[in-house]
């Protein structure tokens, strides 16, 4: 049974390629949020962009991405893209993650089960 559109925080289409361990930054007007996209192993990974360090935020998408760990570019910090969890500091709180799928050659990013704080954004 397939989700209600609602749910879907971002949708793109086809010409949008993410290739193995590459993260796409996407930012959604709406809800004035920075989310990126990674691909690990041929799966999709949706997660905050911007670093949780608190006196700078800095996108994650400009990190590198070893297996399912992003590092920061700024600070250093490390974080598990498949459940937002700090590994390393300065960072102490976990990033956000969502449900990200491919959909008939699209991409499309839900909310993680049970938060629906953020407003539909089709992009």
């Amino acid at each position: 049974m397939a989700a209600p559109a609602t749910d879907i925080l971002l949708q793109v289409g086809p010409e949008v390629a993410i290739p193995n361990a590459f993260v796409v930054p996407f930012y959604l007007e709406d809800s004035k949020r920075r989310i990126a996209i990674a691909r690990v192993d041929a799966r999709l990974y949706a997660f905050d962009d911007l670093c949780t360090c608190a006196h700078q935020a800095c996108p994650l998408s400009g990190g590198q991405i070893t297996g399912k760990v992003i590092m920061c570019q700024c600070h250093g910090s490390r974080f598990d893209i498949t459940t937002g969890a700090v590994i390393d500091g300065p960072a102490t709180r976990p990033l956000n993650v969502y449900k990200a799928q491919e959909v008939e050659g699209g991409i499309q990013i839900r909310a993680a089960d049970g938060d629906h704080s953020l407003p539909q954004s089709l992009v």
